[in-house]
């Protein structure tokens, strides 16, 4: 039985533009989501609005993937919204 790396995995996903596109976003998606982190800290300085905002953004993160496969996979590339603040 062959083992696949990780540098191999990419290869065989590349191999697919639409699979290689929804791979993108996730990591875009995961990107964004450390990105966020900092303001879920409970010392962070931020307010309680801009806090819930982020909640939200965060969410839409964690969502947006699910909501958009099939349109992904069918090779309709939608845009992450960036960070709010």
């Amino acid at each position: 039985m062959n083992e696949i790396n990780a540098s191999q995995e990419i290869e065989i996903i590349a191999e697919g533009t639409n699979e290689w596109q929804l791979y993108q976003l996730r990591k875009t998606r995961n990107e964004y989501l450390q990105l966020t982190d900092k303001y879920l800290i409970p010392d962070y300085p931020i307010t309680p609005e801009n806090l819930e905002i982020i909640k939200t953004y965060r969410q839409y993160l964690r969502d947006f993937i699910n909501i958009n496969q099939e349109a992904i996979l069918k090779g309709l590339i939608p845009e992450i919204l960036p960070i709010p603040l």
